[in-house]
């Protein structure tokens, strides 16, 4: 992560980075796959510090839950750390561990024990397997052991489909299926994120209730119903790294026979279209899909219709400085177009590889083809910007600009999904406009 310096009539971006692959560690990960499954203990074993990087994380999904005005109705299992301390990596920790388990069994006894390995017990060799297995004969509850030996074997999302891997192979079997029910599958700030309360809201137009949430929030003694679900639904979005969650879906529908809706996601008005679109086909009520449809194009256009006296003809410039891996320019340009905001310039921020604008300029100019509303607007690779800022009336921008009195809307790093995420962004631009004056400021959604 650096901070870019200002050139002549460059203007500094306040925090640029580029990531080619996370750098997380796996622990986190096995435990925010288990994290509110009550029934359920964790244990790390590892210094302290392991703990307390999971409690942080958990502490800043709370944050945001808060600020969305949301009531956090989960509470999370115990997670305990074995305490490795400095003589242990000279001489082992299994014993450590060995007596954090019994303290763990009869302080919370638990139903099912999850042990994520650090990267100090992968470095010493501690057998953890072994110290699960034996655990489990002696306590008769199921143990299960993710030695990834936190850095050394992956990443968060290795550790988080890992377990969810685990769980599904060893606990969960073919169930009648209970019609009407779905199952969530992912995490995306849990039952309380924007994301899953907005799919539990489409769903019901359908008839659908979202019965659980997998791996994270379903209860140790429901794990064995899951498969009873009549279908599945991955939250993700396109454009993201889909790897482990394309993988645990097709699993799924392969051993339980459960359809999931893949390959399209409600994030966009147009893909959330087409995923409504999906799931009529199979419900096989294409007519009911269709008036769904009209109904959220409805909402939106009543929305649009309201704030229009403020943003139709307003001025705006949309910095881009996220690769395509990261982010979509599309469906934001659509938001820009559907308020009737005047698109001045697409500024292409120095962070991006050549090959990354050279990407997005193809997606841009993509865009403008396909539409039917000309549009001219230039897209500026050089970082000489600051002219289109002087007029501009909001930059709508991936990365925060510094030193200049533009108003911004930061584009949110994790994509809002339905109808209701596209009104979210659109208010905020809204509000960000009906600022008194020219006072500048940065506006989230």
């Amino acid at each position: 992560m650096k901070q870019q310096t200002e050139h002549k009539n460059k203007l500094a971006t306040k925090w640029l980075f580029t990531k080619n692959r996370s750098c997380s560690c796996t622990m986190p990960g096995i435990w925010r796959a288990v994290s509110s499954c009550d029934g359920c203990a964790v244990i790390f074993h590892g210094p302290d510090g392991c703990a307390h990087v999971a409690t942080l994380m958990d502490l800043g999904s709370q944050y945001r839950i808060i600020g969305d005005r949301q009531n956090e109705n989960v509470d999370t299992v115990p997670l305990i750390a074995s305490n490795l301390q400095e003589r242990d990596s000279i001489f082992g920790g299994t014993d450590r561990l060995r007596d954090c388990i019994a303290y763990v069994m009869k302080t919370w006894k638990p139903k099912c024990l999850v042990i994520a390995s650090s990267c100090v017990a992968g470095v010493i060799g501690d057998d953890v397997e072994q110290e699960a297995e034996e655990a489990e004969a002696t306590y008769h509850i199921p143990v299960l052991c993710i030695p990834y030996g936190g850095f050394l074997g992956g990443e968060y999302s290795d550790g988080y489909f890992q377990t969810a891997k685990l769980i599904m192979e060893r606990f969960i079997l073919p169930q009648p299926i209970a019609p009407g029910t779905v199952l969530l599958l992912g995490d995306q700030m849990g039952p309380c994120g924007q994301y899953a309360r907005e799919v539990k809201r489409l769903l019901a137009g359908f008839g659908l209730e979202v019965k659980w949430q997998f791996p994270g929030y379903v209860p140790f003694d429901q794990w064995k119903e899951l498969s009873s679900a009549s279908l599945l639904i991955p939250l993700s979005y396109a454009g993201q790294t889909q790897g482990g969650l394309e993988k645990t879906a097709a699993q799924w529908e392969t051993m339980f026979g459960t359809p999931a809706i893949r390959d399209v996601y409600p994030v966009g008005w147009q893909n959330t279209c087409a995923w409504l679109r999906k799931i009529a086909r199979l419900r096989q009520n294409e007519e009911l899909g269709e008036r769904l449809i009209r109904q959220e194009e409805k909402r939106l256009a009543d929305f649009v219709a309201s704030i229009l006296p403020v943003t139709k003809n307003k001025k705006a410039v949309l910095g881009i400085g996220r690769g395509p891996r990261w982010y979509n320019p599309a469906e934001t340009l659509n938001t820009i177009q559907r308020m009737q905001m005047d698109i001045t310039a697409v500024v292409l921020f120095d962070k991006l590889t050549a090959e990354e604008k050279d990407s997005v300029t193809t997606a841009i100019e993509q865009w403008k083809t396909s539409n039917t509303q000309h549009f001219d607007f230039p897209i500026i690779v050089d970082g000489n910007y600051r002219q289109w800022l002087d007029e501009a009336d909001a930059l709508i921008t991936t990365d925060e600009i510094m030193d200049h009195p533009v108003k911004q809307f930061f584009i949110p790093m994790v994509p809002l999904a339905g109808t209701d995420g596209e009104i979210i962004l659109m208010r905020t631009i809204y509000r960000l406009l009906c600022r008194y004056g020219n006072k500048g400021g940065i506006a989230y959604a």
